[in-house]
């Protein structure tokens, strides 16, 4: 009888200890979930900087370009007057200023398509930048969670290895 109670002392110390393993392994479950909701906090503190820093540097663009079109349209106006003018002097100089005026306006345009060009490329760069950005998290996402199974497995392996090892001891001690 002695005997018995010192096995159901045994397998209860023993039970303990498993569930104090448990409780740890649940402790640092829980500690990782926090670092990775850190992480993503951080992760999405930066998305939000780029895309300020982005918006703030398209506005500036923007207005640059406002700018330089009003200084543009301003300078064609000037030059338009003095077309008029010139042209009430001499016609023949009045027609060459305006073919001039007229290849300034063809190469600012060829300007304005580049840029925008340029924009739709770069922001073409932006969005793949981001898609990738997100496949590398969802990627590092499935492969926590296949970690996350694999230890749950594995402990479950060792909680029935127990359990059967404490079976046969149990049944060795009856026999």
């Amino acid at each position: 009888l002695e005997e018995v109670h010192s096995l159901n002392e045994e397998v209860r110390l023993k039970e303990e200890a498993v569930q104090e393993e448990d409780a740890r392994l649940e402790a640092l479950r829980q500690a990782r979930l926090a670092e990775e909701a850190a992480l993503e906090e951080l992760r999405q503190a930066r998305l939000a900087e780029e895309t300020r820093l982005a918006e703030d540097a398209a506005k500036k663009a923007e207005e640059a370009r406002l700018k330089e079109e009003a200084r543009l349209a301003e300078e064609a106006r000037l030059a338009e007057e003095a077309r008029i003018a010139e042209e009430a002097r001499i016609a023949e100089e009045a027609q060459r200023k305006e073919e001039a005026l007229r290849a300034e306006q063809e190469r600012l345009e060829a300007f304005r398509q580049a840029r925008l060009a340029e924009e739709a490329k770069l922001e073409e760069i932006r969005q793949t930048r981001l898609a990738e950005e997100a496949r590398l998290v969802e990627e590092a996402r499935l492969a926590e969670e296949a970690r996350i199974a694999e230890e749950a497995r594995r402990a479950e392996e060792a909680r029935l290895a127990e359990q059967a090892r404490l079976a046969e001891e149990a049944r060795l001690a009856e026999a």
